[in-house]
């Protein structure tokens, strides 16, 4: 499926695809960083009455 988005967004010449990952999963962050994305913000939003923050991450398309 990623590599399918990816696909997809160099054929409509796009610059980067950014994606959100919660912090609390690791396994998924270092997932994406080993496919090339790379953290630029976070952002947080409430989950019932609990605040989650999600990692914003990004891969270039060059």
């Amino acid at each position: 499926m990623i590599n399918e988005s990816i696909k997809i967004a160099k054929q409509r010449h796009k610059t980067y695809v950014w994606l959100g990952v919660w912090e609390g999963n690791p396994k998924a962050i270092k997932f994406y960083q080993r496919h090339g994305f790379v953290v630029f913000s976070q952002h947080q939003f409430k989950l019932g009455n609990d605040i989650q923050t999600d990692i914003m991450m990004k891969l270039e398309l060059m």
